[in-house]
């Protein structure tokens, strides 16, 4: 059985652009892992070997559900090795090429579960910002747990073959200023979760073209069609404009923060546990729950923006979860209301009153005192005169 460093190899697993991917078991503990194996062109560089060391050492302490835990980083015969744990799963690429479009239910799970993940790196000091969020890094797990991979892996990339610039990533998946290399920051992966959320809901990305010079300027210059017409009868009107927010081409223009975009997506989150739906096809996708939002927000933020979500149910179809304007007008409904306690404390108050009232009148009427209005009883004795 091969061996690389104290990992004991079972077989491969994947083969990408950056190296190979194994499953392995490490020797002393059995913990199963997934072992990915950098290319080795990667490791000529010795500040790229560095930056390596430093970044996955940063990873390594970055502990959040929604994120694939780097269990440790070493060198092992020139060959720079990160161990992960290993998921049961399939990526999101998968699930989208069996599935094509999701429903928008699933869609905004999947998404608020990436944004929880975003706006733990996102929060760290320095922050870690993807720069490569895709499909294919999104791992969705048999249990509907959602997991990142790959963060900062661009980043040590670019410095270990050596580029000058800061367009590293997928071309499908680059923000414009990552493009034009005018500074990436975490509301470049923001825009990436939007072309990643409107592919989900759409079947297919915003920007498409042979032609890389093509579709580079359309990422940087033309706006993202829009949605097609069936997704959009289903769709709260909250989410079909978190989108194109998401989508803006200034990062002033986009939320603010991945919790910007978790606080816009409170509404819609799901609140049923299900396997996700193809939304073209209606069949159940090989995904058995969903995981909760494993993001919380403080109850002391306020929302962003203060307009109400809409949402349209396609005619003749009943809604498979109250997601979003039902529940929301039934909250404030229910704000209106009078509660028990509260009814019981007017009723008192009145009677107490009323009491008041007729003590004095009698009070007055027993002093000789005749009242303005005549009573019932003094009118029927003035009639038996």
């Amino acid at each position: 059985m091969e061996r690389i460093g104290e990992y004991l190899v079972r077989g491969l697993v994947g083969e990408g652009g950056m190296g190979k991917v194994y499953e392995a078991e490490e020797r002393l503990s059995k913990r199963r892992v997934a072992l990915k194996v950098l290319r080795p062109e990667f490791s000529k560089s010795e500040e790229g070997r560095r930056l390596f060391l430093n970044e996955m050492t940063i990873l390594a302490h970055l502990d959040h559900p929604n994120i694939v835990r780097c269990l440790a980083c070493t060198e092992s015969d020139d060959q720079l090795v990160m161990a992960l744990e290993f998921l049961e799963g399939r990526t999101l690429r998968a699930v989208l090429t069996d599935s094509a479009a999701l429903s928008w239910e699933d869609a905004v799970g999947i998404t608020v579960q990436i944004a929880s993940a975003l706006a733990a790196a996102h929060r760290q000091q320095p922050p870690i910002v993807h720069r490569d969020l895709k499909p294919e890094n999104v791992m969705v797990l048999d249990d509907g747990t959602v997991k990142v991979m790959d963060f900062g892996i661009a980043k040590v990339l670019q410095a270990l073959s050596g580029t000058t610039t800061h367009s590293v990533g997928t071309l499908q998946y680059m923000s414009p200023e990552q493009i034009d290399a005018t500074g990436v920051d975490a509301r470049s992966d923001l825009y990436c979760l939007g072309l990643v959320l409107y592919e989900m809901l759409a079947g297919s990305p915003p920007f498409e073209s042979a032609s890389p010079r093509e579709l580079l300027n359309a990422q940087c210059t033309q706006k993202p069609p829009d949605l097609p017409e069936a997704v959009r009868a289903g769709l709260p009107r909250g989410v079909e404009r978190l989108v194109l927010e998401l989508l803006e081409k200034s990062p002033d223009d986009r939320p603010g923060s991945a919790r910007d975009v978790l606080h816009d997506l409170d509404p819609f989150a799901p609140s049923l546990t299900r396997a996700p739906r193809s939304r073209a096809s209606g069949t159940t996708a090989p995904i058995s729950k969903r995981a909760p939002v494993t993001e919380p927000l403080p109850e002391a933020e306020a929302p962003r923006a203060a307009e109400k979500p809409e949402a349209a149910a396609p005619a003749g179809k009943k809604p498979v979860m109250r997601a979003d304007t039902l529940a929301l007008v039934e909250r404030a409904t229910a704000q209106k209301e009078l509660s028990p306690k509260v009814g019981v404390m007017v009723i008192v108050a009145l009677s107490l009153f009323a009491a008041v009232v007729t003590y004095f009148v009698r009070a007055g009427t027993s002093d000789g005192s005749r009242p303005e209005t005549p009573s019932a009883s003094a009118a029927a004795g003035g009639g038996l005169r």
